[in-house]
């Protein structure tokens, strides 16, 4: 290739048109963003352990809960985030990795801003914890001597938020069951006492939650197409890493690694793939693409559990890079909403009982 058509290729790629809609959905440019540090968290690895969990705590996982948080926003609130606010808190998040630190507490705190006042607007207080979630995870990119397990535990206490409404209603819908009835106590007892193992350590908290989410993923239809299938490996990483945290038989980094590559990243590919699913009148089905990138996912979590570290990174790379092809794939056509779920026609799609 020439340099003409190098530099014409690179102009192109800059171009607006090239990404349409592109601010006007806040899953594009913090997913973007997420996938992205995922690849850029490796090279870190090896020179810089505590820069290396940073991004991948705050940058690449902390970008994933922006996206989701934003993009369901609408659905609870009927407002939605400018792309004025999106290209802020994208800027935010830049300015987090450039400068981790303090720095990063910015983005959470711009997160959270955006999603209070709506919340409270319209009244919609049984989602309160969607802006409590960024603002301690703010408050803990300003505590260095925090333990090396507490913001995993705040991120595992998210997913189990997140997943206890999320990954029922998803499975409700594609496979045409009824959502379990909602239950308040099951709903926030595992997330309160993860969060409290963080705040209060005890290996009893863990071993309940873990048992809890247990009996939540017992309640719903777990015969379910690809897609949604796709879901229950990292929920059940969840449950098996707090199992393990519980017993001094292993090391608490075999836990950590199940947790952190297993359940918390696998759950951001889970909701990811949604979003490149095949679209049709009733129904999202999944990309071959997702599932050869699920499966390298999973298998890096194994891989990494045995201690082979370096098929673990290749495996990884395969994972999140196969992952930014599809993303940019995605961007370059227009915006589709809803986005994590099929058309809103569907009958068993967007139902108020089933609505994540």
């Amino acid at each position: 290739m020439s340099p003409t058509a190098g530099e014409g290729l690179v102009f192109q790629f800059l171009q607006p048109k090239f990404w349409p809609g592109f601010w006007r959905t806040p899953h594009r440019p913090l997913m973007l963003c997420s996938v992205l540090a995922a690849l850029a968290g490796p090279l870190l690895a090896g020179t810089d352990p505590q820069l290396h969990a940073r991004l991948l705590i705050f940058g690449f996982a902390g970008a994933a809960i922006g996206a989701y948080l934003l993009t369901v926003l609408p659905g609870w609130t009927k407002e939605r985030a400018t792309p004025a606010r999106i290209g802020l808190l994208t800027l935010l998040w830049v300015l987090g990795r450039l400068m981790p630190g303090p720095v990063e507490a910015l983005y959470f705190i711009g997160l959270s801003a955006t999603l209070a006042p709506a919340i409270l607007r319209t009244g919609v207080y049984s989602r309160l914890w969607a802006p409590l979630a960024p603002a301690l995870l703010a408050l803990a990119t300003l505590l260095p001597d925090l333990p090396t397990e507490s913001i995993p535990l705040m991120l595992a206490a998210l997913i189990a938020t997140v997943g206890a409404r999320a990954l029922p209603a998803f499975l409700a819908s594609a496979t045409g069951h009824s959502q379990p009835a909602d239950n308040l106590a099951l709903y926030l007892a595992a997330p309160l006492l993860i969060l409290g193992t963080a705040v209060l350590p005890h290996p009893g908290w863990l071993m309940l939650a873990g048992l809890i989410l247990l009996c939540q993923m017992l309640r719903w239809p777990l015969l379910a197409p690809p897609l949604d299938a796709m879901l229950l490996p990292p929920w059940l990483w969840l449950i098996t890493s707090l199992l393990m945290m519980t017993t001094s038989a292993v090391p608490p980094s075999f836990a950590l690694h199940m947790l952190t590559i297993g359940a918390i990243s696998g759950m951001i590919h889970a909701f990811l793939s949604r979003i490149f699913a095949l679209r049709t009148a009733t129904a999202l089905i999944a990309q071959p693409a997702s599932l050869i990138a699920a499966a390298a996912l999973h298998a890096a979590t194994f891989a990494r559990l045995m201690d082979s570290v370096p098929l673990a990174l290749v495996l990884w790379i395969i994972c999140w890079g196969i992952t930014l092809i599809q993303l940019i794939n995605h961007c370059r056509r227009p915006p589709q909403i809803p986005v994590f779920v099929g058309s809103r026609k569907n009958k068993h799609t967007q139902t108020k009982s089933t609505r994540p």
